[in-house]
């Protein structure tokens, strides 16, 4: 009996982590006061442009992270996170569907050739950035990743989300923050 209990609490250990492992905070990240989905807390101090890869449909140019006046999605992702490879097809899609809305995808990697090599390989049709001092993180309390936001053109965050979203959801979104 005593062998079932040990097998028993190993296996929901197991997977109690397994569980909450895309949910630790992220380096460079912070807690902010208030925050929640879509709240609009995310888009006050910070980088207010990056630069960008000069790779697939990313110009290699420093753009705005948000800017005036436009629907903006932002994309927070990395190389080496499992869900942020299919994120890209998804992303793809509403690229394709909404080629006039303001799309990018921020890593806060430091290697260039690694996430040159990324978006090549899941073939990125948009502005991708690095944030190598994590700026953007605690500016728009990126706590896991993938993480994506909207914001609309007044500049107020009307959806967040974690984790794998599908195109249609990212594109009602969209469609909503254009009202």
């Amino acid at each position: 009996m005593r062998g079932y209990d040990r097998r028993t609490f190993l296996a929901a250990t197991g997977a109690a982590v397994t569980a909450l492992s895309g949910c630790t905070q992220l380096p460079g990240t912070r807690d902010a006061p208030g925050a929640s989905e879509g709240d609009g807390t995310g888009t006050q101090n910070g980088p207010q442009t990056l630069d960008t890869l000069d790779v697939g449909g990313s110009p290699g140019e420093t753009m705005p992270v948000v800017p005036d006046g436009t629907v903006t999605l932002l994309d927070f992702f990395a190389t080496y996170c499992a869900p942020c490879k299919p994120q890209m097809a998804e992303l793809r899609e509403v690229r394709s569907a909404f080629p006039d809305v303001h799309m990018l995808s921020v890593t806060w990697e430091r290697d260039a050739a690694t996430v040159r090599s990324f978006w090549q390989e899941y073939d990125g049709t948009w502005p991708v950035a690095m944030d190598p001092e994590v700026e953007t993180g605690p500016t728009y309390d990126v706590q896991a990743l993938p993480t994506m936001l909207i914001v609309d053109a007044e500049g107020t965050e009307t959806w967040r989300h974690k984790g794998l979203a599908e195109a249609a959801t990212i594109e009602s979104e969209l469609e909503a923050a254009r009202q």
